[in-house]
């Protein structure tokens, strides 16, 4: 499922945000994948070129998204973190990441939002008295940030007397005056954004929960809706983030499209319900018809009944990235889900798995390797 998101968006970068689904045949005929980003593809046409920077292979943002979310359930043992995925967004798309390429609303709006945050904790520690210099203070609310969003209470007053630093005696009455004044803030980081960069963290996410035996319920939910929510804190985001979790679990845990898509519209609320049933009552046609019925752009009600539909009608997943791909707008957003699901259900390799040879086509050796070695960590495999 993990090398299904990550290879179907890496397939689907270079054609990314054409809106004219003949340009998309005429440049590609047979073999849409893993196309160089081209700015004469886009030229006359509604698009928006965005990768520029990026060689044929390359991850796009929602690629990189995922990634994150990888390295994050590594680097915590295989649970899921809120505030160690906060920060490992945060460091990989913000000032000096290791991340180069387009940041994307929901992006750029979550890192201005933990920028904000940081600001305000700092002002609401400068109303209160206090002794010492500005250079202590900075140093206590630094200290004190990264445990706002993993406790509470007397916990969370414990947990920041534990940090500070032998000889810091003096300052635990100002400590906990500081603590307690910082745990009012709102901590909200997540835009308010309804688009496809909410699901791109799910499947290493999902395939972990799985794993562990968590396939539904409070636990499963929770991880979910807090993962989408670090990005994408809206209600329409925590819905189709659901949806589009529990469609990936469904698909590993059913084995089958139907499956996956049966578990999915068992969460989905009313108005999604009904686009989901469109997408299946509409099989007879291609996914390119059924996403401009749809919308082709980045909304998640557009997008996730577009991926339903292509998930039900496609016999492989090399069939299915290719016409997600010929359907254009944000086919790399769509790409995380499809590519996730068709994954799980199909493997790799075969007539209908993923292609060892796009395994081998996505970008990068040392990411390759990185891959692999996360894979290892989280699931004891490669």
């Amino acid at each position: 499922m993990i090398l299904g998101a990550l290879v179907a968006d890496a397939a689907s970068m270079g054609l990314h945000w054409i809106y004219d689904q003949a340009r998309i045949k005429d440049v590609a005929l047979d073999a849409p994948e893993f196309m160089q980003p081209d700015p004469k593809n886009y030229d006359g046409v509604p698009t928006y070129f965005a990768h520029r920077n990026r060689a044929a292979g390359a991850l796009s943002q929602y690629g990189e998204q995922a990634m994150v979310m990888l390295r994050t359930l590594a680097a915590s043992d295989g649970q899921y973190d809120q505030a160690e995925f906060t920060d490992q967004f945060r460091n990989h798309f913000g000032y000096g990441g290791a991340y180069v390429g387009y940041i994307d609303h929901a992006t750029r709006d979550t890192l201005d939002n933990l920028r904000r945050f940081e600001d305000a904790a700092f002002d609401r520690a400068q109303s209160l008295p206090f002794e010492g210099d500005a250079k202590t203070l900075k140093t206590l609310v630094a200290k004190a940030l990264p445990l706002l969003a993993r406790y509470s209470g007397d916990d969370l007053k414990s947990k920041f007397q534990s940090v500070l630093a032998e000889g810091d005696s003096a300052l635990l009455p100002f400590a906990d005056q500081l603590i307690t004044t910082l745990s009012k803030l709102p901590s909200t980081a997540g835009a308010h954004d309804l688009q496809l960069p909410a699901i791109a963290k799910l499947p290493g996410l999902v395939a972990t929960l799985v794993a562990q035996g968590i396939t539904e319920g409070s636990a499963f939910d929770d991880a979910v809706s807090s993962a989408v929510r670090v990005t994408n804190d809206h209600p329409v985001a925590a819905e189709y983030g659901a949806i589009s979790a529990h469609m990936m679990a469904g698909a590993l845990t059913h084995g089958t499209s139907t499956g996956a898509i049966g578990a999915a519209r068992k969460v989905a609320g009313a108005d999604a319900c009904i686009r989901l049933d469109k997408a299946l009552e509409m099989r007879e046609q291609d996914n390119q018809a059924v996403t401009k019925h749809f919308g082709m752009s980045c909304d998640l009600p557009f997008g996730v009944p577009s991926a339903t539909h292509n998930i039900i009608t496609a016999t492989s997943f090399a069939g299915a990235i290719q016409q997600n791909i010929y359907s254009g707008g944000d086919s790399c957003g769509r790409a995380i889900l499809v590519g996730a699901v068709m994954g799980a259900v199909y493997g790799i390799g075969g007539p209908q798995g993923i292609p060892q040879s796009w395994v081998d086509r996505v970008d990068r050796v040392e990411q390759k390797a990185e891959v692999d070695q996360l894979l290892h960590e989280l699931f004891g495999m490669v």
